[in-house]
């Protein structure tokens, strides 16, 4: 059975794409757009999942006794996804009480998990702008989650935790549905998109747009008809509604097109798009911290921004550093045993928003037994609720293995990609701060610039104690905490140019400092 249809307005490729595979006669590219959509988009796997499952139970339900033995191909198919559906709804549910049990069993232990809470964006320009998200008023550093935004007069600049970057001219509407997808539902928007944050999605009424590396701009009226005109780069549209049957066309710079009814029309290329004549304000840098590992005095080095000493120790004595060429200048090497570095910087407190930037690399070997974390940078005191770290992950059960960790006290976020390859790797951790934020919800971890997904995490409220008599100042090589037998976890491989900022990074800077080892401007 076809699910209902959509109105015309609200109407997604995805969902086209999904009908055509429930009935049977997907083409290749419907196929194409259903896998990269599942692929980039959480909320499309579980409207999949979901869709299988109930079209599996009604294959099931209605199936003639003498077709039980001898399904049709539709309906074998279908039972065989409704299956697969069903484990992968009981594995994600088993998962999330694996990852959070007092979501079942006590509320003590931390407050449950908030999906709601999650923010996908941030207004980092509002321009002379009214109107609302929900009940908040539109001002700059306004975390965004999934919604309606509605600009009714002046400019804002929206940044996505990928790093596209949305600016919209009032009067405009724009649903926020995921860190890389968006619904422009009235007005005026451009898109720049750099290279992190490719397969960034805008839908229209009439459209389906999938940036590939480009600056654009859209134009909305009526809910009828969708403008759209190619700055630079390249994008994937298509026009959509029921009847249409061309399937989406790569769009190169200067190429402008007209999508309504179904049908892409080429229109005159049109060079302005809203925020190119607006000077967007340089955003702010937080204060830091920073070691280069370049320059050393015997055991110790020094802080580049306010002079706070780093020391290096082994067996708990002064030692001379390892050092070895890393991606700007020396780098730092651990050895996993006995040596690990303290400072006299306090690290950053409480529920304060913070950013842990460094270069890292670690070899495939670099894996002690016991599954505990393994430090890399460490601040607050040992015990729950007191510290934040961030390691590298060693526990299966909690995510992928040699991925990066973030802690606090019992709680945890867990990454996706593995850092044992024995390749330098830029990491990122930022926490957002704000009402309710906490570890589960608030992280965004970013490897050589890219946002990753999350493979395992436990909730809990942030609030790094850096005060008390038994509180670590910042410190790089070990694990707040000890195993059974009292032995510390030590990290065993390189790391460089270590900037502690108080307060969180957007992705484009995230990205500049990958890539020039500095957030200040260039001189001219």
């Amino acid at each position: 059975m076809k699910p209902p249809p959509q109105n015309d307005h609200c109407r997604d490729p995805f969902d086209d794409a999904l009908d055509a595979v429930i009935c049977g006669d997907a083409t290749a590219r419907e196929i194409a757009i259903l896998n990269d959509t599942l692929r980039i988009d959480p909320e499309a796997r579980q409207r999949y999942i979901q869709a299988m499952a109930f079209e599996g139970m009604l294959a099931r339900e209605f199936a003639p006794a003498e077709e039980t033995a001898v399904l049709p191909d539709r309906r074998r198919w279908l039972m065989a996804g409704a299956i697969a559906a069903s484990v992968i709804l009981g594995a994600t549910f088993a998962w999330r009480f694996q990852q959070n049990p007092s979501m079942a069993m006590n509320a003590g232990d931390g407050p449950p998990e908030t999906e709601d809470a999650i923010t996908h964006a941030v207004i980092t320009t509002a321009d002379k702008a009214t109107g609302r998200f929900g009940k908040s008023p539109l001002t700059n550093g306004l975390r965004l989650t999934q919604g309606l935004l509605e600009l009714d007069q002046g400019l804002i600049e929206i940044t996505f935790d990928t790093g596209a970057e949305v600016t919209l001219e009032g009067p405009a509407s724009l649903l926020v549905e995921s860190e890389s997808k968006s619904r422009l539902t009235s007005g005026r928007a451009s898109a720049y998109c750099p290279e992190q944050a490719r397969g960034f999605v805008m839908l229209t009424p009439t459209s389906y747009i999938r940036d590939l590396g480009t600056a654009f701009s859209v134009e909305v009226r009526d809910g009828r008809e969708t403008d759209l005109h190619v700055i630079e780069g390249e994008v994937e549209a298509a026009a959509t509604g029921r009847n249409t049957t061309n399937p989406p066309k790569i769009l190169r710079q200067r190429e402008a097109v007209r999508m309504t009814g179904g049908s892409m029309l080429p229109i005159n290329f049109r060079p302005e798009y809203p925020g190119e004549r607006n000077k967007r304000a340089a955003n702010n840098i937080p204060p830091s911290v920073h070691w280069s590992f370049d320059s050393w005095s015997a055991n110790t080095t020094v802080d580049s921004t306010r002079g706070h000493l780093l020391t290096l120790l082994k067996n708990g004595k002064p030692t001379a550093p390892d050092t070895l060429d890393g991606p700007f200048g020396s780098a730092l090497h651990f050895d996993g045993q006995r040596t690990f570095a303290t400072s006299d910087y306090p690290g950053v407190g409480g529920s304060l928003a913070r950013t842990i930037a460094c270069w890292l690399r670690v070899q495939a070997d670099d894996a002690p037994s016991g599954g505990a974390p393994v430090g890399i940078v460490a601040w607050g005191a040992s015990r729950p609720a007191g510290s934040w770290q961030l390691a590298w992950n060693n526990s299966a059960r909690q995510g992928t293995e040699g991925a990066p960790r973030v802690e606090f006290g019992d709680g945890y976020v867990v990454a996706s990609t593995d850092l044992r390859d024995g390749r330098w790797h830029h990491l990122a951790v930022v926490y957002l701060a704000g009402p309710k934020a906490d570890i589960a919800t608030h992280v965004r971890i970013y490897v050589d610039g890219k946002l990753e997904s999350v493979t395992g995490r436990r909730q809990r409220l942030v609030d790094t104690d850096t005060t008390a008599t038994d509180a670590s100042p910042l410190t790089l090589g070990r694990y707040l905490g000890t195993t059974r037998s009292r032995k510390a976890f030590l990290f065993e491989g390189d790391i460089d140019e270590v900037t502690i900022f108080e307060g969180p990074l957007l992705p484009k800077q995230i990205v500049r400092l990958m890539k020039k080892n500095t957030l200040q401007p260039s001189k001219p």
